[in-house]
């Protein structure tokens, strides 16, 4: 790998925004400009507190443009990582991540987008909490463009505070898994889970499973902080990720603290898994590759009550009776989500 341009000031930096990408020169322009802007309207001492650093995975775009383009003087810090060839999507986002000599690490997607005055809230926690582990962001869903959907946007606002562990996780669940929602404490080892992880297109849970284990303190913002882009990972099926996998490093990581392991799994069945179920029946474009729901889903959560309610009647009943159904789940989770994950 080759390190170039890497830029130096005297202010300890206090969050490095780390962005694994490949082949998305498009998605990265949208990303990088919006960093820019968002470190633009800090104040001359904050921007000081922010390293940028871009894992270049080996891509054969027009990606090395892009970089080159923001690196121009528009970041105080801004290093980049440019893989001599492809190492894998779960390599690179770890790189990412043990790269960062920051006290906080934003691991956040190349097709992600920052949202106006999101950076500056989240400085204002760290800055004011610095003993946080994890701090947990929302955000909202885009297709097209990320400004054709303004209103969603507004969101709550403030922050709570979850020092429990397990309110923390029943909140966030299958969340756990997107790396723009989360920012995390750095500095974790992540050899003991380098080859639980390595395949899994879930590296970053080797980290953030490891600092709910251990961490204290957990905080959820809740303004909306980024917008994602849907429909947009391909290459690896869904169940097998965030059914298998997930149920898997779960339970290695979290050995100890079976209720945790319980929270993610019982929310991934009643949170997620049922939209997902769902757009697929309506034929949407979901951005997973195919696979055989009926049995894979049941191989994975046969022994979770919770499968039989919120899940098989979607897989299973007449189209037309399957949104009337999809109703009653929604009605049932909003009623009953504290004693259902």
């Amino acid at each position: 790998m080759e390190i170039f341009n890497k830029f130096e000031c005297n202010v300890q930096p206090l969050l490095t925004i780390a962005i694994p990408t490949y082949n998305r020169a498009e998605y990265l322009d949208i990303c990088l400009r919006r960093i820019g802007e968002e470190i633009d309207d800090l104040s001359e001492d904050q921007r000081k507190l922010v390293n940028v650093y871009v894992s270049n995975n080996g891509s054969s775009d027009n990606t090395s443009d892009v970089i080159c383009k923001y690196q121009r003087g528009i970041l105080p810090r801004f290093e980049v990582v440019n893989n001599i060839e492809n190492i894998g999507p779960d390599r690179n986002i770890m790189q990412c991540y043990s790269s960062a000599k920051t006290p906080y690490v934003w691991v956040f997607g190349d097709d992600d987008v920052i949202l106006s005055g999101g950076l500056q809230k989240i400085l204002d926690i760290l800055a004011k909490k610095n003993d946080i582990d994890i701090l947990y962001v929302n955000g909202y869903s885009y297709s097209n463009s990320y400004l054709d959907e303004p209103l969603k946007g507004r969101g709550n606002s403030g922050n709570v505070e979850y020092v429990d562990p397990l309110d923390f996780v029943k909140r966030t669940h299958i969340m756990l898994t997107f790396i723009t929602a989360l920012i995390v404490r750095s500095g974790v080892c992540l050899n003991p889970f380098d080859e639980l992880v390595d395949g899994s297109n879930l590296s970053q849970m080797s980290w953030v499973l490891a600092l709910i284990r251990d961490g204290k303190k957990f905080v959820i913002l809740e303004d909306r902080i980024y917008a994602a882009k849907i429909a947009n990972s391909g290459g690896y099926g869904a169940v097998k990720v965030f059914g298998s996998n997930l149920c898997h490093i779960a339970s290695v990581i979290l050995v100890k603290q079976p209720r945790l392991v319980d929270a993610i799994k019982n929310g991934t069945v009643v949170m997620w898994f049922p939209t997902y179920i769902m757009n697929l029946r309506g034929g949407m474009d979901v951005g997973f590759s195919r696979e055989n729901i009926t049995v894979d889903l049941k191989k994975v959560y046969a022994s979770n009550w919770r499968y039989y309610v919120f899940l098989a009647p979607l897989i299973s009943l007449p189209n037309f009776v399957v949104p009337v159904y999809y109703i009653v789940v929604r009605l049932i989770r909003k009623l009953l989500r504290s004693v259902l994950i």
